[in-house]
């Protein structure tokens, strides 16, 4: 491949940029000349004075609307310069790789690799949390690139298939198609950040009901006018982009990688799973498969309006550059995924665990846990009593079990029971210095920091679907946060023994019992968080998936009891396979 320095693509960009903005005018100037000439030409038909036609009229309005088209061609262009990028990505919701996730290190590690491959002097990762296959490029504020993939395509994807889409989105960037789609759909985030603006303004409540009602209807023809705008520039602007930018950035990605395969096996599995992130209809050019690929033929209307040619064709002239037929593409997907199963390491229930130990007791397991948690419990003094919002007093609490009632405040009114002693919350020096720690995002118990809620041991540190995780060493309860869930339940390095599955088998069944439920939750009594030292809430673990668990609203946090993470885990995957 012709190196390419990548400050002599950005000069070659610069004809296009002002291209790209003289039809941003045009566009203004024929949507307002054409709106402004109707209004006019219906006024004179009224009032005389108000003909336009004549010389000296037209001149005036001929100059207004040059005026009025060029200011909002400044004011779209130097809006979507400004906030364009980041609003894309957070549109997206996309954040930088975090350095505790082995997944997001090997693409972090990939990006250097081809970064160097490609002379290109620096590239910016990102990861979109979506469960779905997909990835897009940008050109950033400061003129440096952007790649973003999805957590379902870092999940999915071996090291040299995610290589391919690395190189497949670096290709753009060499070829400048990047710049040209970024300033595109910069442009077209004007309108949508536009439309979301109005949208907001319609939900705001109104004292007068009356002014409500007109304020709604007055909203209505601009909510309208600004989606249209939108849809129209976006496809106005579409016409320019070429469906064989995705053929040459293919083939340029190949290059780069040197396996026309791992680039066909991706695309393939993108488009039979899924590729679609939402209502992101706008920025359709931006991403290596379009959301909606699966109804994209090679049809006249389809090559006149869509900005990717059918997946087919990609995926034929790759397996070509391969010497390899559409079977031998196929036939390389299925071998993939019985490695990858037959790779996976197999996590066996606690009771298996108990009977491979030569010197475990024969007690029963729940039996263990119970004693646990009345080892918990007994830890602190129940000695706070409440004033609730009925005037009555309520408890008693432990301090930790205080802090942590969603309505606690330091102004609320509580009793000391052992020393006798009513005030505010903030009069006793252990509250007020328990509440001021947390402000400060510190745990409330140094002693009891990092401790397992149950057997209350130091917690160790150990990777789990390649996250960094807190576990117990003695029960094997893990603590997880709440951003992990999504990435945990999308990845396949943990599998499950026959007894285990079995065992999520029968828990599955019960989840449909309100009363197996409620005792479930009544058995779990009391816990602290390991990390702030409030007392944890048990709350369904989803809406699909009601088994109850501990969680830390205030830690954003989620203690697993034994193999509760496991089973949640097993389930979620039978489901998404049927």
């Amino acid at each position: 491949m012709e190196r390419v320095l990548f400050w002599e693509i950005q000069q070659k960009q610069k004809k296009l940029f002002f291209l790209i903005l003289f039809l941003l005018f045009l566009f203004y100037f024929v949507c307002l000349g054409f709106l402004t000439a109707i209004l006019f030409l219906i006024a004179g038909s009224f009032l005389p004075v108000l003909n336009f036609w004549q010389s000296p009229h037209f001149l005036k309005y001929l100059f207004l609307v040059i005026a009025v088209s060029s200011i909002l061609t400044a004011l779209n262009f130097l809006k979507a310069k400004k906030t364009g990028i980041t609003f894309i990505l957070n549109r997206l919701q996309a954040y930088p790789p975090q350095p505790d996730d082995r997944y997001h290190l090997a693409f972090q590690n990939i990006l250097e690799e081809i970064k160097l491959a490609s002379g290109l002097p620096e590239i910016r990762g990102y990861i979109v949390p979506s469960l779905n296959i997909n990835s897009f490029s940008l050109i950033g504020h400061d003129g440096k690139p952007v790649i973003g993939i999805t957590e379902g395509l870092i999940a999915e994807a071996s090291r040299d298939e995610l290589q391919a889409v690395v190189a497949h989105e670096v290709a753009h960037i060499l070829r400048g198609d990047t710049y040209l789609l970024t300033l595109i759909c910069t442009l077209a985030s004007f309108f949508e950040q536009l439309l979301n603006f109005l949208e907001k303004e319609r939900e705001r409540p109104s004292l007068d009901i009356l002014n409500r009602h007109s304020h709604k209807e007055a909203v209505h023809p601009l909510l309208y006018f600004a989606g249209i705008i939108s849809f129209i520039l976006m496809y106005f602007f579409s016409t320019l982009i070429s469906r064989q930018r995705e053929l040459l950035a293919d083939a340029t990605a190949v290059e780069l990688s040197r396996d026309p395969m791992a680039l066909a096996r991706i695309i393939y599995k993108a488009q039979l799973g899924n590729s679609y992130l939402g209502d992101f209809s706008l920025y359709t050019p931006l991403f290596l498969v379009p959301p909606d690929s699966r109804e994209i033929r090679d049809h006249f209307f389809d090559r006149l309006f869509n900005t990717h040619p059918p997946a087919t064709l990609r995926l034929k002239l790759l397996t070509s550059m391969a010497n390899k037929s559409w079977r031998d593409l196929i036939a390389q997907i299925k071998e993939q995924q019985k490695r990858r199963e037959r790779a996976r390491l197999e996590v066996k229930a606690q009771e298996e665990r108990h009977k491979e130990r030569i010197d475990s007791s024969l007690d029963d397991v729940s039996n263990y846990s119970v004693l646990s948690r009345i080892q918990t419990a007994n830890l602190q003094e129940r000695i706070w009593m409440v004033r609730g919002a009925s005037g009555r007093w309520e408890g008693p609490y432990t301090s930790n079990s205080l802090l942590s009632l969603p309505f606690f405040s330091p102004g609320l009114r509580v009793k000391n029971i052992r020393e006798n002693q009513e005030g505010k919350a903030k009069d006793f020096a252990s509250l007020r210095q328990a509440f001021y720690r947390l402000y400060r995002q510190q745990p409330i118990d140094l002693q009891s920091q990092n401790k397992c809620p149950q057997c209350q041991i130091e917690l160790g540190e150990a990777y789990y679907e390649g996250l960094k995780i807190k576990i117990c060493s003695n029960c094997q309860g893990k603590l997880v946060p709440f951003s992990y869930l999504e990435r945990i339940m999308s990845r396949h390095e943990i599998g499950f023994s026959p007894f285990l599955k079995n065992k999520a088998l029968e828990i599955e069944k019960n989840l449909s019992h309100p009363d197996w439920l409620k005792k479930r939750s009544k058995e779990k009594g009391i816990a602290y968080c390991p990390q702030c030292g409030l007392q944890m809430v048990i709350k369904p673990f989803s809406y699909l998936f009601l088994l109850p668990v501990y969680k830390c609203l205030h830690c954003s946090l989620i203690w697993f009891e034994t193999d509760e993470l496991e089973i949640l885990q097993f389930l979620m995957e039978k489901q998404i396979s049927h």
